[in-house]
This record gives structure tokens, sequence and C-alpha cells, in this order.
């Protein structure tokens, strides 16, 4: 059981998938499920740091091994979905939680995007949450019961100033209705389908970002929480949307912004 900000969150029965667990956002929240007693299937294209992550969470959550599974998967590849899906039912039997949060964001102006770019982009971060969700969706249908979180991103309401991460915005902006469409079809199973909009957090993709001090102060000047956000307080986010605490929360995009889209 883990308490975060008061609240105290038990998933020693459930069975949590998260796909882009190697990093970031993705490697916290897969830390506090560990730590809510979660069992884990962790998914990554980066199969090296993916057993990172795991080795860590077994010498820090009291864990075992047999409470983990990890799986190499491009989620832009429907056969790599599929299989890992597989594998995941094989090993535990059922999928509870699905946290689908693979996504990249490279900077490009639309005036200079390659279509091979745009197709990169959006297969990974469009493409496959749709794959993901299709697959473990399906088999949280048999069971009529299940948890879908998926990583959108305060870019789907807003177009980031000075960027040039346009295909990005265009890319969260449609998982934002991807999300409501699937909440809308899977309501009758019992299925809640909900997002996150994170906004500037501390992570991979926006580390380069990060190194520039003008660029850090703009942003914390632009929040009106005056700071950068950090994977641990969306991890917070993610456990509540998969909690039982939101049974009538359904179709919902959370920001999680400082509140940077607010003005």
């Amino acid at each position: 059981m883990i308490e975060s900000n008061g609240i105290k969150y038990d998933f020693s029965n459930e069975v949590v998938l998260i796909t882009g667990a190697a990093r970031g956002i993705g490697k916290a929240t897969s830390k506090a499920f560990a730590k809510s007693g979660a069992k884990l299937v962790l998914v990554d294209v980066d199969e090296n740091e993916v057993n990172k992550v795991k080795s860590e969470l077994i010498a820090t959550a009291g864990l075992k091994e047999e409470d983990f599974l990890t799986v190499k998967t491009d989620v832009s590849i429907p056969e790599d979905v599929l299989k890992m899906t597989e594998e995941a039912i094989n090993y535990f039997g059922k999928i509870d939680i699905l946290f689908n949060n693979a996504g990249i964001g490279p900077h490009s102006p639309l005036k200079d995007v390659s279509f091979e770019d745009w197709r990169k982009i959006m297969s990974v971060n469009l493409d496959g949450v749709f794959l993901v969700a299709q697959a473990v969706g399906k088999e949280m249908i048999k069971r009529k019961k299940g948890r879908i979180v998926n990583t959108a991103s305060m870019s789907g309401f807003i177009v980031n100033e000075k960027l040039n991460v346009g295909t990005y915005c265009v890319s969260k902006a449609a998982v934002i209705m991807l999300t409501k469409a699937l909440s809308v079809e899977w309501a009758e199973y019992n299925i809640m389908v909900n997002a996150i909009a994170p906004g500037y957090i501390r992570t991979r993709l926006t580390e380069e970002s990060l190194k520039d001090p003008k660029t850090v102060k703009k942003f914390q000047e632009r929040t009106p929480l005056q700071r950068v956000g950090e994977p641990e307080e969306i991890a917070n986010a993610v456990l509540y949307l998969s909690s039982p605490a939101t049974t009538y929360i359904t179709g919902h995009t959370l920001e999680i912004d400082g509140g940077y889209i607010v003005w």
C-alpha cells in the first residue's frame, strides 16, 4: 500500500500494464504502482532500460521477481502489441489497468517535417495508443472490467510557443479525442477510459529545453505555480484515475500543468 498526498492506494490484487515504462513518467508510475503492491507488466522498446527498472523496483518496492514481466515492444507495430498482450495474459491471467504512456516528441517546424517523420510521430503517439488500447481492451471486455489511462499532453489543447512541436501537438490532440471515443464505446463493459495531459515535466522529452536557463525561466513565469513539474506528480494522478475512487469519471482528460494553459 502506498500513501500519496494523503490518499492510500492498494493495488495488491491488480495487474497493471505500463508502456513507455523505462524512463520519466512511465518509470515514476511503475514505481508508484509497485509500492502499492500491484503486479506489473513493464513494456518499452528499450529492453535493457526496462529491465533495469524491474531490478530497481524489486530491490526497493518489496516485490518478488515473479510479480514482474518485462516485454520489449514497439507499440507502433500491431504484431508486437498483440504478442505483448498475449504474453501478459499468459503470465498473469488478466490485465486490470493499462497506463498507455509510450510516446516521442522530436522538434521540427511543420514546414520542414518530412512525411516519414510525421508518420513516425503519429505511429507511436497515436497509432500506438490505439493499438495497445484495442488489444488490452478486448481482454478487459471479456471480463467486463478495466481502467485505461492514456498519456496525452497539454499540447493537445495548445500549441507550444516557439518549440516547433506542431506534429506532436496534433498527435496528442488526437489522443484526447480517442480517449473520449473509447470511453463511450466501452462504458457498457465497465471500462473507464481517461487521459492525463502533463505540462512541462522534468523528463527525457524536456531535458534539452530545460538545460537553457532562459527557457526554464520562461516556463516558470508562464506557469501559475512558477515551476516545472516532476514525474512523481504525474504518477499520483495516474494512480488516482486507476483507483476505485473514480467510479464516475470516464472520457476525461486531466490537465496536470501547474495551471499553464489556464491563461
